[in-house]
C-alpha cells in the first residue's frame, strides 16, 4: 500500500520507520524549520 505521512519530528520518527517497514511511503509532510534568536536563522524545532 502507497501512503503518505504527515507528522513532525522527532514525535513521528517511530510511526514513520514502522509504516516505511511495511508499505511503500510516497510522500512525507513536516513543519518547515522556522527562523528563531536574533539573526533570525532557520533552526530545527528538536
Amino acid at each position: 500500500m502507497r501512503v503518505v505521512f504527515m507528522g513532525t519530528p522527532p514525535f513521528a520518527v517511530p510511526s514513520l520507520a514502522a509504516l516505511a517497514a511495511r508499505h511503500e511511503v510516497a510522500a512525507v509532510y513536516t513543519r518547515p524549520d522556522k527562523p528563531a534568536g536574533r539573526g533570525r536563522r532557520t533552526c530545527r524545532p528538536w
